[in-house]
């Protein structure tokens, strides 16, 4: 394949995920567009697909772009009233919301690829997976569906990478460019869904909300069409990851299925029947890494986005939201006529991203944990800030993520007093969940 050469104003975005064609889209007015995208073709189904909230970062972007989008997402979409979260049978939080809309990943990149493709100055060029990137000669190396490799000449151009958790931009920085160390830690969990039939009830669910059973990681989600998306968690060494992966849809599985829900979400047991359990063991599981960098841009030639840069784990919320924002921020760089936009990015960007970073990292220990004192703790901080707020106090995290506090604050704000009162109070809450942990446990244990 002959490399391209563009001038200083083209554009190369590579992935035609959320963020890369909301990239494409909010930065087509500096010059073409041409965006790559490792799929020969880009096959969107909503059973394959994930529940996804999209918060005011998300919208906003949406309306930067078209608000034809964000009226198309906001038909579609359904939304989400609260979050009801359950430790166990009791339920421990209600967080009221009214301001993030309930879709799927795959509706979402419907409408931006929509876009994208109705748009004279983007070109969309699937089958095309980068394998690496040279950042002396800046070159680009694409793996074909063949097998052959195709390199382009981006020397001319800037690079926009937005090629997902694992992602291969990132990896080949790390040799190439001093200091840049990335720390990639693998969520240690898998999320898979079960899609109930339309216009499913269940006593005590409020379609108009969205429940959280953080015992086992069940999440369940309200969708279109009155259709429930409920997210199921596998924690890797965990007793129940081998049924929870399984891809046998016998009625054994079938049936523990259905006992591992009335156990732990017992709510959620009507919405679902027969061909919803046995469909699970079909579908694909996703998992993924919480990416933190040190930096996220080399030089004026290329920067990374969305989870290339930054990857959270879903519990945050903030997974294509605080990619999507990336975009808006980056634009804004770009329109603001600097020299260098990029670098100016970085600097503007990072403080926000290591905030998050920070709070996704402890929320994925959380996830993956099977130490009860932990979970104990978890539990006992969140009503914690519940009360302090409920008083008077600061709003929590997830007030100010997607509640009824959300807005488009600066991470760094967001997530500064949630930092402050773990660094004061999770060790001597942790100490004491461990002895009461360690006491129960041997009042339960037969003495020898």
């Amino acid at each position: 394949m002959a490399g391209i050469r563009g001038g200083s104003d083209h554009l190369i975005v590579i992935g035609a995920g959320p963020v890369g064609l909301a990239a494409a889209l909010l930065t087509a007015a500096h010059g073409p567009v041409t965006l790559y995208e490792a799929a020969d073709e880009i096959v969107l189904s909503e059973e394959n697909s994930y529940p996804i909230g999209v918060n005011l970062r998300g919208q906003e972007a949406l309306r930067r772009i078209d608000p034809a989008l964000l009226a198309r997402l906001t038909e579609q979409g359904e939304m989400i009233a609260a979050w009801n979260i359950y430790a166990g049978r009791r339920r421990v939080a209600h967080l009221i919301s009214g301001n993030v809309i309930g879709t799927t990943r795959a509706f979402l990149t419907r409408i931006l690829l929509d876009a994208a493709t109705a748009d004279p100055r983007i070109t969309l060029v699937t089958g095309h997976r980068l394998i690496g990137l040279n950042t002396t000669s800046r070159q680009l190396t694409f793996r074909r569906p063949g097998g052959e490799e195709a390199t382009v000449d981006a020397s001319g151009a800037r690079v926009l990478a937005a090629d997902g958790v694992w992602s291969a931009a990132r990896r080949s920085l790390v040799d190439q460019v001093p200091g840049f160390t990335p720390t990639v830690d693998d969520w240690g969990v898998q999320f898979r869904v079960l899609f109930s039939p339309p216009d499913a009830s269940a006593a005590g669910l409020d379609p108009a909300e969205h429940h959280i059973f953080t015992d086992k990681g069940i999440y369940t989600a309200t969708l279109d069409g009155g259709v429930w998306g409920v997210s199921l968690t596998a924690v890797r060494g965990a007793a129940d990851e081998e049924l929870l992966t399984s891809t046998d849809a016998s009625d054994t599985h079938v049936a523990a299925l259905q006992r591992h829900l009335q156990t732990y979400a017992p709510k959620v047991v009507p919405l679902l029947d027969a061909d919803a359990y046995r469909a699970f063991f079909g579908r694909a599981a996703f998992s993924g890494a919480v990416v933190r960098c040190p930096f996220v841009h080399v030089g004026e030639w290329l920067v990374l986005l969305g989870d290339a840069a930054h990857s959270v784990i879903p519990p945050t919320g903030e997974g294509v939201n605080s990619g999507l924002e990336d975009c808006c921020v980056l634009a804004d760089h770009l329109d603001s006529g600097s020299a260098t936009p990029l670098t100016d990015y970085n600097a503007a960007r990072l403080p926000d991203l290591a905030a998050l970073g920070e709070y996704a990292w402890q929320l994925m220990e959380n996830t993956r944990t099977t130490d009860p004192a932990r979970r104990a703790t978890t539990i006992i901080l969140r009503i914690l800030a519940t009360i302090a707020s409920r008083l008077g106090g600061p709003p929590t995290v997830e007030e100010r993520l997607f509640g009824a506090h959300a807005g488009r604050d600066p991470y760094r704000e967001v997530f500064a007093d949630w930092i402050a009162q773990r660094e004061r109070l999770h060790s001597p809450i942790h100490r004491v969940a461990r002895l009461f942990v360690r006491g129960r446990e041997a009042r339960v244990t037969p003495s020898e």
